[in-house]
């Protein structure tokens, strides 16, 4: 009676195993947790939040510069007012963004947030750039500040470490 349990329980673990490689093999889901629909979902709602607060934070530096565009006005000092600043020889109405890169970023959502920020005016060249193979599969994880002023071809070497 010994042996039929252990064999009975042997055939049992084994339909189990053949159950469940089959499940895996057609793709049926037994109810068994998942770890990569949930990572994927945060992924997907951290990039939205991203999106969004880069878009908002471009719309506050363009406020804030319209605001001491205004307050520079009312100050009587309308010989300032031009489109470089005296002390540094820097044009004011150049845009700036801190671009966060992290692991999986496309070169798709790169060149949107880019575009978004006021950065770059097409994000379809600068998508088109990253896919080149000169830069493909080579964006870097980090933070970079990125401005109008520069190339896209400037703006790919940045980001992908490759040399100036």
């Amino acid at each position: 009676m010994n042996k039929s349990a252990i064999r009975a329980f042997g055939i049992a673990l084994f339909l189990i195993g053949a159950l469940l490689a089959l499940a895996d093999r057609f793709d049926i889901n037994i109810g068994l947790p998942t770890v990569t629909s949930s990572t994927d979902k945060d992924v997907e709602a951290l990039q939205k939040k991203l999106t969004n607060a880069t878009k908002e934070l471009a719309s506050l530096k363009k406020q804030a510069t319209q605001q001491a565009a205004k307050n520079t006005h009312d100050d009587h000092m309308p010989e300032e007012t031009n489109e470089v600043d005296t002390e540094t020889d820097i044009p004011t109405d150049e845009a700036t963004m801190t671009l966060q890169i992290y692991s999986g970023i496309t070169p798709y959502i790169v060149a949107q947030k880019l575009e978004n920020g006021g950065i770059i005016p097409n994000s379809v060249e600068m998508e088109l750039l990253l896919a080149n193979a000169k830069y493909a599969r080579s964006l870097q994880i980090g933070a970079y500040e990125v401005k109008s002023s520069m190339s896209l071809e400037e703006i790919a070497k940045l980001i992908t470490g490759k040399k100036q």
